[in-house]
């Protein structure tokens, strides 16, 4: 017989694998974004290390796990793949995985060949999908101003995560590079998706969380920034300061957000917070400034509270039938 959910729906089991989303790689951003956010702001306090530490290994296994599944949907679904690629919202979330490895790899820092390993495979899946994704976007008559949104950020803007693990490995040079192709597309697409958001309808409501992406860009930016140019110089002090102003405005508009339902999408609101409260101890690190000091911990908690909310979300979500479906 088959497995029923008490709303008498399936529960999800491997033969669904041709349906899981390359959305879900966005959990792995907000666990390890979480991780490296503890580490951050709460380098002395044992309880909220253990946390971070919890999040990190979580990460590291969901992250094996989703790669062996969604290989396997590759081998065996490829059809589903190929629909998933050519998607024009989808299409934005497949260097959620190269993003994924870099995290990682910033994570797992101290085990220097593990972090050389997950970082060289990032950045090089990285480079891949931005040229992909680009060429889509250039070549490809099927977009539309509607189908712009916050996630657009993720394929070109992602480069800008590759120097937090690969400065530090040594790779000063090619992490500029990375860095230099998302900061100079983040200026171009910041204006495309907000002519979007000023002037056509609103985002559909299960696009409504990516609205947090829009605070992704600069707190890595700065973070990446500090970590190439070892100063904490004016341009710095600008890319933070815009940070910390996007993050006031999303907080502005908080009813807007606590008013959703669940969706997977949801999880666009970890990974920017996540970003954003390193980002404030970093600043804070710097200047001495208490304003961040603060924030950043307040942001952290917060953001633990939100993470415990979304992974219970989801396993009611994967339970319910509603994850591995098919897109329509």
């Amino acid at each position: 017989m088959e497995n029923l959910n008490q709303e008498g729906k399936q529960i999800p089991s491997i033969t669904k694998i041709a349906h899981m989303p390359v959305t879900l790689f966005s959990i792995i951003m907000g666990l390890t974004g979480a991780a490296i956010a503890c580490r951050k702001a709460f380098p002395d306090l044992l309880l909220l290390q253990s946390a971070g530490f919890l999040f990190g290994v979580l990460s590291s296994l969901l992250l094996a796990t989703f790669l062996v599944m969604y290989g396997w949907k590759i081998l065996r679904h490829n059809d589903e793949f190929r629909h998933e690629l050519k998607h024009p919202v989808r299409i934005n979330f497949f260097p959620t995985i190269s993003i994924s490895l870099l995290l990682q790899s910033a994570y797992w820092a101290s085990w220097h060949d593990a972090a050389l390993a997950l970082w060289s495979v990032g950045a090089s899946l990285q480079l891949l999908f931005t040229l992909y994704i680009m060429s889509n976007w250039i070549h490809r008559d099927h977009f539309t101003i509607t189908h712009t949104n916050p996630a657009w950020f993720i394929p070109i803007v992602g480069n800008i995560v590759v120097p937090l693990g690969g400065v530090p490995l040594g790779f000063h040079e090619i992490s500029l590079f990375f860095f230099s192709i998302g900061l100079i597309f983040w200026f171009s697409l910041l204006t495309i998706v907000l002519y979007r958001l000023f002037f056509h309808e609103s985002l559909p409501e299960k696009l409504m969380p990516t609205m947090f992406i829009l605070l992704a860009p600069p707190s890595i930016g700065f973070i990446s920034y500090s970590e190439i140019a070892s100063s904490g110089d004016l341009f710095a002090h600008v890319i933070y300061y815009f940070a910390l102003f996007v993050f006031i405005l999303l907080m502005y508009n908080t009813l807007t957000f606590l008013k959703l339902k669940f969706f997977l999408s949801s999880w666009a609101y970890s990974f920017p917070l996540a970003a954003f409260s390193a980002a404030s101890a970093m600043f804070a690190d710097a200047t001495g400034n208490i304003i961040p000091f603060y924030l950043a911990k307040i942001v952290v908690c917060a953001l633990i509270v939100l993470i415990i909310w979304l992974i219970s979300m989801t396993v009611q979500s994967f339970y319910k039938g509603e994850i591995f479906t098919p897109e329509k």
